[in-house]
């Protein structure tokens, strides 16, 4: 791990000292906020508890990847019928490109093609949608 310059140092202190200044001021203005979170928590009888990161990354792209495979097997099932049997392909798509471009590719070119990839099935999505309805 890299070291602080001095000057960095001081930077980040004076930030810091900010960010205090600005909290306090908070508290001035509005006496019935908090002081912490778990205060908070306790104040309202409410614990919020978010789901981990992992589990909501991989959790949601295993439930569009279920989607994915109930829509195909609609697909295949209901070919033959005289109505819009793409529909919800297109809609499951866009939710599996929209969430590897936003929760698996971060940085780098790869981020931009797939929002480039995402952004474009989205478009294109929304404008068959509304052709086919």
């Amino acid at each position: 791990m890299r070291q602080l310059t001095h000057a960095e140092k001081q930077r980040l202190a004076g930030k810091i000292k900010d960010e205090q200044e600005r909290q306090q001021g908070l508290r001035e203005t509005n006496p019935d906020l908090p002081e912490s979170f778990e205060e908070a928590s306790a104040k309202t009888g409410l614990l919020r508890k978010t789901v981990p990161s992992v589990l909501r990354k991989y959790g949601m792209l295993g439930f569009i990847l279920c989607l994915l495979v109930l829509s195909v097997l609609h697909l295949i099932k209901y070919r033959d019928f005289a109505y819009d049997e793409y529909g919800t392909l297109v809609v499951v798509l866009m939710l599996l490109f929209n969430h590897v471009a936003d929760h698996f590719t971060k940085t780098g070119w790869k981020s931009r093609v797939m929002k480039t990839v995402s952004w474009t099935w989205m478009i294109l999505g929304f404008l068959y949608v509304l052709w086919a309805f």
